[in-house]
């Protein structure tokens, strides 16, 4: 089995995934290259969540996303998911 890329998922505490992608474009010059919104949660914040924002880095790739704990169990306020490709 080979695999092509590694995309690590920086997940944050919800709303403050867009602060995040501001300090990576401003600190490491991250590009934008793709975001999903989470209609689902709009009318909760201010903003609409986001599902996922593809940023390159220096030729790699991360993905952070705002996360919702829907749950009753304790908030984690970030951890890192890496996907293979």
């Amino acid at each position: 089995m080979s695999f092509v890329a590694v995309k690590p998922q920086l997940l944050v505490e919800a709303p403050k995934a867009n602060v995040a992608i501001l300090f990576f474009k401003v600190v490491f010059g991250a590009e934008e290259v793709g975001r999903t919104l989470n209609p689902k949660h709009k009318a909760k914040h201010e903003l609409p969540l986001i599902l996922s924002a593809e940023l390159k880095i220096a030729g790699s790739t991360i993905l952070v996303t705002d996360l919702v704990d829907d749950t009753s169990s304790p908030l984690v306020f970030s951890h890192i998911h890496v996907h293979i490709f």
